[in-house]
């Protein structure tokens, strides 16, 4: 009861408050009385997260990045669309929504001066227009699904917004990254529990995902986007274990637990996105360090047989890379038919599925390219792919300024080091899955970034 005391105590100060919490609190028991069964419990979900949220905002923001651990183990149907939603389809938005009234009623709406604004606003821009020339080709359902994936990454990017603004205070900055970095540790152990307990995962392949057999998926599903994840925050704690000074073997131990889950990942991208994080920390930290990871990488190689056979396997065309060639050529495919504009944002599956280029039209896989800049291009044509390079490099340069910036203290400068190499480490693991558009890769990639940018123009304040 002391936040709702707290909360009644405020609204001396800003009483329209007290009105919009009374006014979902009616709409709340109303719900209750006029319906039920699914809609009418997730609807009674919604209204008492966004209450709950109007009291105590971070709560929100918690539970949003605490989702990422629940992976796909969660998808709803959109009715009407062959689409599926993740849980921080329902609740980013509310929270979204949370924000802007706490702001809007305390009239306080702050945003931080970088260059990302300007090819953020191009991209959306680009993938609006997308969309809107390319509506002849499609019926109602498909432009309301390919429409509210369109919505859902204007919904992530705007955790940029909302992550600077909670990162204004440094103590909640480094309780962000440490909850980033917790999520690749709880995504570790529940990997380890997967492989454990459910090592052949082919009896979800009549649900249209890849029929993995003892391979470290945890709830994701999915071992190269997992492996990306993690070797993304990996860069992040070696970043900050080699830091002087440091006690203890925390740091040590994460990075390790996180190096162990990527190895059982037995992802060729996963290790190629490790290799591109932990060289950039070694290579400016520890020379000594980067030797040894060579030595013990080597080792892995040659007394592990199947990591053996997935490394070696980079020389010849095994199976899987076939099929990654296959979905480079059907990209191809699907830009040549729009190149300038694409054939509209997240229409990939139907795109292909017209061109008679899919085997399995309900598999996961089908709805995008194991790359991301193939799939941006095919979707958004050459102007997206312009649009989206620009914001990526608008992203790393905000991210760099931070890690060279000397007024910050040297764990905040370890941090920004981290965030370099992860940057990285997921611009080279996109090349070979379509990475840089996936819900939780997005999250995690405008999360990070708008801690980054909120300490760096706090500390100049």
């Amino acid at each position: 009861m002391i936040g709702i005391r707290h909360f009644f105590q405020r609204q001396t100060e800003t009483p329209a408050a007290t009105f919009v919490f009374f006014a979902i609190l009616a709409a709340l028991i109303g719900v209750m009385i006029g319906t039920t069964g699914v809609v009418g419990a997730l609807l009674v979900a919604a209204l008492v997260f966004l209450a709950a949220i109007l009291i105590w905002p971070e709560l929100g923001f918690a539970l949003v990045l605490g989702l990422i651990v629940l992976g796909q183990l969660v998808r709803i149907p959109i009715p009407g669309t062959q689409a599926e939603a993740l849980p921080n389809d329902f609740f980013l938005p509310l929270l979204i929504v949370a924000w802007l009234l706490k702001r809007l009623l305390a009239r306080r709406i702050s945003y931080p001066r970088t260059s990302i604004w300007i090819p953020l606003a191009f991209v959306i821009l680009v993938m609006a227009g997308s969309i809107f020339l390319n509506r002849g080709w499609y019926d109602v359902g498909e432009l309301m699904a390919g429409s509210l994936y369109a919505v859902r990454w204007v919904e992530y990017a705007f955790l940029f917004l909302i992550a600077a603004d909670y990162a204004r205070d440094r103590r909640w900055a480094y309780r962000i990254i440490l909850g980033l970095i917790m999520t690749g540790l709880v995504l570790a152990v529940l990997g380890f529990v997967q492989l454990r307990l459910v090592p052949d995962f082919s009896f979800m392949a009549p649900n249209g995902w890849d029929p993995h057999i003892g391979r470290l998926l945890s709830t994701w599903f999915d071992p190269n986007f997992l492996a990306g994840y993690l070797a993304a925050i990996a860069g992040i704690t070696l970043s900050i274990a080699l830091l002087r000074g440091r006690r203890g073997p925390w740091w040590w131990v994460a990075t390790s637990v996180l190096v162990a889950a990527i190895i059982l990942t037995y992802s060729r991208s996963g290790y190629l996105a490790l290799v591109a994080s932990f060289g950039i920390v070694t290579i400016i930290r520890s020379r000594a360090l980067l030797y040894l990871g060579i030595l013990v990488f080597a080792a892995t190689i040659i007394f592990v047989p199947r990591v053996q056979e997935r490394v070696l396997g980079i020389r010849s065309i095994d199976e899987t890379a076939q099929l990654r060639i296959v979905s480079w050529q059907n990209a191809l495919s699907v830009i040549e038919t729009s190149p300038i504009v694409g054939v509209g944002y997240n229409f990939y599956r139907e795109a292909q599925d017209r061109q008679g280029l899919l085997e399995d039209a309900d598999a996961h896989s089908a709805t995008g390219a194991d790359s991301s800049l193939l799939f941006i291009t095919a979707t958004m044509g050459i102007a997206g792919l312009v649009a989206y390079g620009w914001l990526l490099l608008a992203i790393g340069w905000e991210v760099l300024r931070t890690a060279r910036m000397s007024d910050l203290s040297p764990e905040w400068r370890a941090i920004g080091l981290g965030a370099v190499a992860a940057m990285v480490a997921l611009f080279v693991h996109s090349q070979f899955v379509n990475g840089l558009l996936y819900p939780h890769l997005m999250q995690f990639i405008w999360t990070l970034t708008g801690v980054l940018v909120a300490v760096r123009t706090e500390n100049r304040a």
